[in-house]
């Protein structure tokens, strides 16, 4: 069989900012309310894909997410335009707005888990998206990411993308990040755990 890898980066966000939102990862406490320059750390990115590319590895990019994502916040009853609600939250909650800014879509390792053509029983690539459901601000990532999944892997022949699980504790899903393959050769089965 014919199989490669190929790694995909998230292009950081003009919101991107250090407000430690990931309570128990020491680097986001560490880092928190420092200066952050969303604009080098673009093109840091960009670099790091590049270099890669430049290396062999097959690269894709997946774009940043719609931040501040305004519809979270009408759901908490902020309301008016656009505007009004990111003024009356920058005021009364500024914790929400850090939240619905946050850049962490970049952090694409959390964005769904794989199962490669070659372990599953219908011979297609499965990607299921991650819920993400432990952190508010990574909550909000499932639909995007899912739009974003089907827009590029729309082969259905190929590729089957799936939804995120519920949104609940007991069906916790922090998507690739924690899940190892093992095998030998690309293309050859193995056994993910």
């Amino acid at each position: 069989m014919n199989a490669w890898e190929v790694n995909f980066d998230g292009l950081v966000g003009l919101t991107h900012h250090y407000a430690g939102l990931s309570f128990g990862n020491e680097a986001s406490t560490r880092h928190r309310f420092q200066i952050s320059n969303p604009r080098l750390a673009a093109k840091q990115g960009l670099l790091k894909m590049k270099t890669l590319a430049d290396a062999g590895f097959p690269q894709a990019v997946i774009p940043p997410h719609e931040r501040p994502f305004i519809p979270v916040l009408r759901q908490l009853g902020f309301s008016g335009s656009d505007e009004q609600v990111l003024e009356k939250v920058a005021r009364q909650a500024p914790h929400w707005l850090s939240s619905v800014s946050s850049a962490s879509p970049m952090w694409v390792a959390n964005a769904a888990t794989i199962a490669p053509s070659a372990d599953t029983l219908d011979g297609k690539v499965h990607l299921t998206v991650a819920n993400l459901n432990n952190k508010f601000h990574r909550s909000l990532e499932a639909p995007v990411t899912e739009s974003l999944l089907k827009a590029i892997f729309n082969d259905e022949e190929k590729f089957s993308v799936h939804s995120a699980l519920p949104q609940v504790a007991l069906l916790g899903d922090e998507g690739a990040a924690n899940h190892n393959r093992l095998g030998g050769h690309y293309g050859e089965p193995g056994i993910q755990l």
